[in-house]
């Protein structure tokens, strides 16, 4: 398979660029994972989806990638929230990790060839940070803790596209012992009952953005090509990865900063600090992992998206019009040597230009159409669109959800028990045992008395 060009918008020089990996054939891609001090929501899945459909994508044409996702688990969040619930930081982060897991196999998002956590990663944290105060990057505060010294990396603000201010700034003895405002916490100081590690700089807790500094360096070396997040996450956690880590090395960190849009809700974006947010969890209630994947990639990664409660409906809607095509297969087993080479090149060239994926998806429905229509090679079609649908990560093997909302679902309910109670009342048996059986086929019992007749799921 040829390998079309691929162009990315690099966030570092604010332009669509050609991707070229530093590596022939290779790529090493880190991309920020979760804080497990509670549920992930909608906004991490656009995440986790959108670099989940990169690496597949990257690895059909050829391409050999080796992605690392973190995980943090240690953060204040993690601790304040354990307070809360009277368990260890440590107990709530597993259990947090484990519900984060669930989570990604139900929406079908590949493990990475690497999860780093945060605790299993100290020791290389203690060598980052010594490097740095070496070399004069950082600081050791009279209150124990460690800063990293803005005014010291010349080039910080690249990614931000900010002036670095911080010889403008006066150094205030009285903020947190910093030397000036700009400057940002390596290793942060505790008392030694509370919760902490000991380090060659004390008891306490390591700063947040170094550990993808300090993991990328342990996985990959000093340099990446792509390094992925949110857009929330350019300031200041990755620029001040860019400056820890260039400070230290002296060469380049990433050579391509890619950054997915935000989900929003009613215009403010989707997070727990805000309390509008919609747990991956409890939209799978309602909606199948297809639909959220699809309402995912149905806009372009870099553009910010909106929940609502009908656009995850018209996902669902959309995604099961599509796998309608395949209601009567047993399985779906996807011959490569029998596609469409036209729709397969489109295809390829809308995901190379920046990961179009709602471009790729609208090629879905094309085919779709053209198999509805019984016009063209059938066999052929139906093929090629599998072969779609995989590259975006949709679930084959998992059963569809009706596109009727849940109004409408419990409406027809509600008919048809009328419907068998009046067949019981006028002795018309035969149909109230049909109705009664395919209630139950469904996986439902019916249990009739004086005051009605209660449905009960059995599955």
């Amino acid at each position: 398979m040829n390998k079309p060009t691929i162009k990315l918008f690099n966030s570092l020089k604010r332009s669509v660029e050609e991707f070229i990996p530093i590596k022939e054939n290779k790529i090493s891609l880190y991309t920020c994972g979760p804080t497990v001090y509670d549920s992930s929501h909608i906004g991490h899945a656009r995440s986790f989806i959108v670099w989940d459909c990169l690496v597949r994508f990257f690895r059909e044409i050829g391409y050999e990638v080796k992605w690392a996702r973190n995980i943090t688990d240690i953060d204040d969040k993690i601790i304040n929230r354990s307070l809360e619930l009277g368990i260890e930081p440590q107990k709530l982060a597993r259990i947090e990790t484990y519900k984060y897991w669930r989570d990604m196999n139900n929406l079908n998002v590949q493990w990475p060839d690497y999860e780093p956590k945060a605790t299993e990663n100290l020791s290389q944290m203690f060598v980052f940070i010594e490097g740095l105060i070496n070399k004069g990057f950082a600081y050791k505060a009279t209150n124990g803790d460690v800063y990293f010294k803005v005014s010291a990396f010349k080039d910080y603000g690249q990614l931000k596209n900010i002036k670095n201010e911080a010889e403008n700034i006066s150094r205030l003895e009285d903020l947190n012992c910093k030397e000036n405002t700009s400057d940002f916490a390596l290793w942060k100081a505790f008392d030694s009952n509370e919760y902490g590690f000991e380090s060659p700089f004390g008891h306490g807790r390591p700063g947040w953005h170094l550990e993808c500094s300090a993991m990328i360096k342990n996985i990959f070396g000093e340099t990446i090509d792509i390094h992925g997040g949110g857009e929330d996450l350019i300031f200041p956690h990755h620029e001040n990865e860019i400056a820890q880590s260039e400070a230290l090395h002296s060469c380049q960190f990433s050579r391509y900063w890619i950054h997915n849009g935000m989900v929003l809700v009613n215009g403010r974006k989707m997070s727990k600090s805000e309390g509008n947010f919609v747990t991956i969890e409890s939209a799978l209630k309602k909606y199948s992992g297809n639909a959220i994947r699809f309402f995912v990639l149905s806009a372009h990664y870099r553009q910010s998206v909106n929940y609502t409660e009908e656009a995850l409906q018209s996902a669902q809607n959309g995604i099961n019009k599509l796998f309608q095509i395949f209601a009567h297969d047993e399985k779906i087993e996807i011959n490569k040597t029998n596609l469409n080479q036209n729709f397969i090149d489109n295809f390829h060239n809308y995901l190379a230009e920046d990961l179009n994926t709602a471009c790729a998806l609208s090629i879905a429905f094309e085919i779709a159409k053209l198999i509805n229509k019984s016009e063209g090679n059938i066999t052929e079609l139906k093929n090629t669109l599998a072969y779609i649908l995989s590259v975006l990560g949709f679930n084959f093997s998992e059963k569809p959800i009706s596109s009727f909302n849940e109004n409408t679902q419990n409406s027809i309910v509600k008919l048809l028990l009328d419907i068998r109670n009046n067949a019981r009342e006028t002795k018309n048996f035969q149909l109230a045992d049909q109705i009664r059986l395919h209630f139950e086929k469904a996986g439902y019992k019916l249990k009739d008395s004086t005051e009605g007749t209660d449905l009960i799921c059995v599955n």
